[in-house]
């Protein structure tokens, strides 16, 4: 062979393994808008976990990682589920009802004194907090007011954290709506509602705004992992934007230090992610609503599961 044409297939060579891999549609367009994308490590149906007789879907709107458990919110019922991290087994915690539309839509965990969960729901024209106890049991239920008003009832608190500062117990609540409007698809920022306890009622301290670089249409919750140095990496979803936006709290003031990084998901039937919560600073678990029937029928591929992605 001559040094000629020795040369060409080798270059031929080259071009070929420089050639882009085919793409779908959604891929092409994360890589355009130079997107880093999520991995999965794992999913599951949550029906063949946790099971209840007489129920057909389990329309999960929260998840918070505790005590080596993911314990999950359901909008059609007021039981707690209790789902292992490797997604092999689950079970729910007592008490609740599997019948009745509960329209919970976050849950967090306030570790300090006498340690209980808080939940947050929809339904009402003011923002609802609800208390479990440290088992997430349905009878400890116990409903707290907050000053937040919606002009919407169904466009309210959708994800709420938890996290103590300067001697008080504060929640992050996260509206639905851009600027806590009833407003979604639009240009206006997300907003986080800084509730401070008072009693057994929460009260407005500031409204803390995404960075103007997440143009999310919508927003579905919010997760903390406290770090080392007191900041926090935020978690916060989109369900209608299918991304994940990962940035840092400020651990002396209610802003955030950087406009963080977006994520994009593996591929466009993540249509309805609703929960979200740290496994460590690399890794994530979120929970699936189910499918709307306006919806494309893709996205029952990846609706009322458990999903494990990381960054």
């Amino acid at each position: 062979m001559s040094r000629r044409i020795l040369l060409a297939t080798f270059s031929t060579v080259i071009l070929a393994c420089n050639a882009p891999v085919d793409e779908t549609p959604a891929e092409s367009e994360q890589h355009s808008q130079g997107l880093s994308t999520l991995r999965l490590d794992r999913e599951v149906k949550i029906s063949r976990l946790i099971s209840l007789s007489g129920i057909t879907d389990y329309e999960a709107s929260g998840v918070r990682l505790q005590n080596g458990s993911l314990y999950v919110v359901f909008d059609n019922m007021t039981k707690i589920g209790i789902i292992s991290p490797t997604l092999t087994s689950g079970s729910y915690a007592s008490g609740g009802s599997s019948s009745q539309q509960s329209q919970y839509e976050g849950i967090t965990y306030d570790d300090n004194n006498t340690q209980h969960f808080y939940v947050v729901a929809e339904g009402s024209s003011r923002g609802r907090v609800i208390q479990y106890d440290s088992a997430a049991s349905g009878n400890s239920a116990t409903e707290e007011p907050t000053d937040v008003s919606f002009s919407d009832g169904n466009k309210g608190f959708e994800g709420v954290a938890w996290l103590r500062r300067n001697g008080n117990d504060y929640l992050l609540g996260l509206c639905e709506g851009q600027a806590c409007t009833s407003t979604t698809g639009g240009t206006l920022p997300g907003a986080i509602k800084v509730l401070a306890q008072s009693g057994t009622s929460w009260v407005t301290e500031q409204t803390l705004y995404l960075p103007s670089s997440i143009n999310f249409a919508d927003f579905s919750d919010i997760a903390l992992l406290p770090l080392a140095d007191g900041t926090s990496m935020v978690a916060v979803t989109s369900q209608e934007s299918k991304r994940l936006w990962i940035g840092r709290l400020s651990a002396t003031s209610w802003s955030f230090l950087d406009s963080g990084t977006v994520y994009a998901f593996p591929s466009s039937d993540y249509c309805n992610i609703e929960g979200v919560t740290f496994l460590s600073a690399n890794q994530l678990a979120m929970v699936s609503d189910a499918m709307k029937d306006t919806q494309p029928a893709e996205c029952n591929n990846k609706d009322e599961m458990v999903h494990i992605f990381s960054l």
